[in-house]
């Protein structure tokens, strides 16, 4: 276990070999989870072609994702001390199959219904995986161990920019649904060959369900960890609005192809695997998330505003630099994030508070998409609303900057 307190990591029984196994499966998890809940949106003018609907209205149904994500994260909490968190990032995985194998029923309604075994299994990955990296993730890596693993949300977006498309063009959206539920459904049975040492803390007296708001209040109660949940809030409204309506507005409004539109998308998610391992090390080797965590919110910032400015007459190549840098902001601030929720939580309350962090970052991820698409809807311009995405950036950025002068008064106070 890892002592918050003096900042020593222990790491448990199996840790070395466990972790190189760990790691892995973790990253691909959320790889996969994140394929899920993101093939619908690439592939959202195919969608909507085939119900005869607006391609904007996928922005409801990842806001419906986004509020099943909270009951999770809000009764999922004591989940892995009970279960263990193996089992329960298997539970998620099932889950997500479950949703894609919803989604590919032949009505529209059962898109939106997909949303809530989608959104309630994405939620359960992230608390999980964090109980068990703080296992066995040595402290001193603990940021990176922790982008790392976090890499897997771009790089499910790449999985589903670059494949998903493809697959809709030539043999029909549903078939890129149905892949995916596949790959999930042979994670979760590959992931039992490690349950039995990763799970060996669980205690099955543990209750089931404890109170529901005890992570959000443990969040609400400490100044930093509220400032820096809210910034994540504030985040996560541009990195979702990235990956929902991206294709949209280069199919749609700038007149590309939907591979190519995808390419766009495809650009923004490397930049996104780039972001989290580059933004993580940077944290680690200045010892400052906040200050690190600052700077990419101030680049996150510049990238919306230049979005106004982006025509059909732009070159692809100029495009895809764009968002890859927007990407690797938007993207790129989850894992560093994560390390510093669990290095401020008390040490019995890591998973639990760590849900009630991502409890405020999904109450963005729920306005979010809604906001963006009546953005759209008043003002009648994708670029535009992607140029507002400017707003939360910068709320992120006050907050941040709020939460570590609140650290530095700490140690002020402390040292005295």
């Amino acid at each position: 276990m890892i002592d918050n307190e003096r900042g020593v990591s222990h790491v448990a029984q199996g840790g070395v070999r466990g972790l190189a196994f760990l790691v892995p499966i973790l990253l691909l998890a959320q790889t996969l989870g994140t394929m899920a809940t993101s093939t619908l949106p690439v592939v959202a003018p195919k969608v909507a072609e085939t119900y005869g609907v607006h391609s904007s209205l996928i922005g409801y149904q990842i806001s419906l994702l986004a509020a099943a994500m909270l009951v999770s994260l809000v009764f999922g909490s004591n989940l892995s001390v009970r279960w263990g968190a193996c089992r329960v990032t298997q539970l998620g995985l099932a889950l997500l199959t479950m949703g894609c194998v919803i989604a590919i029923l032949p009505h529209v309604a059962f898109v939106f219904v997909s949303a809530i075994a989608l959104g309630l299994g994405y939620g359960l990955l992230s608390p999980s995986g964090s109980h068990l990296l703080v296992r066995f993730a040595p402290a001193k890596n603990r940021n990176l161990i922790f982008s790392f693993k976090q890499t897997g949300v771009p790089l499910g977006g790449i999985g589903a920019a670059a494949i998903a498309p493809a697959v809709a063009v030539h043999f029909g959206w549903q078939w890129a649904l149905a892949g995916t539920a596949a790959a999930l459904l042979l994670l979760v049975f590959l992931m039992q060959q490690g349950r039995r040492n990763w799970d060996s803390d669980r205690d099955a007296r543990a209750k089931l369900v404890v109170n529901p708001f005890g992570g959000i209040a443990t969040v609400w109660n400490h100044s930093t960890l509220r400032l820096l949940s809210i910034s994540g809030g504030c985040f996560v409204i541009v990195q979702i609005c990235i990956s929902t309506f991206a294709v949209v507005l280069f199919a749609e409004e700038m007149q590309l192809g939907l591979i190519q539109a995808g390419i766009v998308l495809l650009a923004s998610q490397v930049g996104g695997v780039a972001g989290r391992v580059f933004w993580g090390w940077l944290a680690d080797v200045m010892r400052d998330c906040f200050t690190a965590l600052s700077v990419l919110a101030a680049i996150m910032l510049g990238a919306a505003l230049l979005c106004i400015a982006i025509t059909p007459a732009w070159p692809l190549t100029a495009s895809c630099v764009l968002f890859f840098v927007f990407g690797s902001t938007a993207s790129g601030w989850t894992g560093a994030f994560l390390a510093e929720v669990a290095r401020l939580s008390p040490r019995r309350a890591i998973s639990s508070a760590t849900g009630g962090s991502l409890f405020f970052v999904n109450i963005g991820k729920l306005l979010g998409p809604i906001a963006f698409a009546n953005a759209y809807l008043i003002g009648g311009s994708y670029a535009l609303a992607f140029g507002l995405l400017a707003l939360p950036a910068a709320a992120g950025l006050a907050c941040l900057l709020a939460a570590r002068a609140s650290v530095a008064q700490i140690a002020a106070g402390e040292a005295r």
